[in-house]
C-alpha cells in the first residue's frame, strides 16, 4: 500500500511538469546472479517525465530462489524496495537507456541499501510498446553483509 501512495504522489508532482509525460506498465521476468542464482517475475511501473527522462518504481515481484538469502522485491513485506531513474537516448534504430537504482529496506535487515546501474535496450514494437533488456549490477548492502549481484531483466514497456 505504502509503494501505492508513493507512485500517486511521484504522479501529482511529475505529470504538470510536462505534457508528453507517458504512464508504462512493465510486465518483466529478471535473472539475478550473486553467490547463487534466482529467477524473478514481476512488473514495473515508468513515469516519463520528460523525452529524455523518466522514473521507475518496483511494483512486486515474485522471487525462485534466493541471493545470499534475501528475496529481491518479493511480494512479502521483507522486500527491498527500489526505484529507478531512467536517462533515455537513441542508438541507431535501438532506443537504449541508462538505470539508476536506489533501494531501502529496514524490515528484515538494519537498513539494507542498495545502490547500481544498468544499460538498457529497448525495440519499438508498435502503438506505444517496447520490448526490453537490460543488463546491470546491484550494489547491496544489507548491514554488515555486503553483495554484488549482477541483474538481466527483460520483458515489455505497454504504454497506457
Amino acid at each position: 500500500m505504502k509503494k501505492v501512495f508513493i507512485l500517486l504522489a511521484v504522479l501529482l508532482i511529475v505529470l504538470p511538469l510536462s505534457a508528453r509525460s507517458t504512464l508504462e506498465f512493465c510486465p518483466r521476468g529478471s535473472l539475478y546472479i550473486g553467490d547463487e542464482v534466482s529467477f524473478g517475475v514481476g512488473a514495473d511501473l515508468i513515469v516519463n517525465v520528460k523525452k529524455q527522462f523518466g522514473v521507475r518504481v518496483n511494483v512486486a515481484e515474485l522471487v525462485f530462489g534466493e541471493v545470499d538469502g534475501i528475496s529481491i522485491n518479493s511480494l512479502s513485506t521483507s522486500s527491498l524496495n527500489t526505484c529507478d531513474i531512467l536517462y533515455y537516448t537513441d542508438i541507431g534504430g535501438l532506443f537504449s537507456y541508462v538505470s539508476f537504482t536506489f533501494g531501502y529496506s529496514n524490515v528484515v535487515f538494519d537498513d539494507a541499501i542498495a545502490v547500481g546501474g544498468g544499460l538498457g535496450l529497448e525495440k519499438y514494437m508498435g502503438k506505444g510498446n517496447y520490448m526490453f533488456f537490460e543488463p546491470g549490477i546491484i550494489y547491496m548492502d544489507m548491514g554488515g553483509a555486503d553483495d554484488l549481484v549482477f541483474r538481466l531483466p527483460f520483458g515489455f514497456k505497454l504504454g497506457i
